[in-house]
């Protein structure tokens, strides 16, 4: 049931400001069948559902998961912390996480020079 599954994003990024531009719908671009976020230009991702998508930048860097999705605990952590048992390849400070959009994984990794650096760290089960 791809209502239950969601995709996690893990970035480092320098400000709140920026990390919203980063996310942030234009909707005349997507009226206009264009890619309408930052984000989704860089992974490839055409939209998501707002209603169902969780963004927070913490205040510090962390490779521990429990404190990188403080407050962004909507999906099966433990699962992420199988994958990474001995915390995160790096320290990051943003998660997003896009609920009912099951991503492909296309692209793994983005350097932004504007944003930041993003990693695509798996598909997971919703809580």
């Amino acid at each position: 049931d791809d209502g239950k599954r969601c995709s996690v994003f893990a970035g480092i990024c320098q400000s709140q400001e920026l990390f919203e531009q980063y996310w942030e719908k234009d909707y005349e671009l997507l009226c206009n069948d264009c890619i309408g976020f930052e984000m989704g230009i860089d992974f490839g991702i055409n939209t998501y559902d707002e209603d169902f998508a969780v963004m927070v930048l913490q205040e510090e860097l962390t490779d521990q998961i429990d404190e990188l999705v403080k407050d962004a605990e909507v999906f099966n952590i433990d699962a992420l912390k199988r994958m990474y048992p001995d915390g995160l390849d790096r320290p990051y400070n943003a998660i997003i996480i896009l609920d009912r959009l099951i991503y492909d994984g296309a692209v793994q990794e983005v350097q932004n020079e504007r944003f930041g650096f993003f990693k695509f760290l798996g598909v997971f089960d919703s809580d």
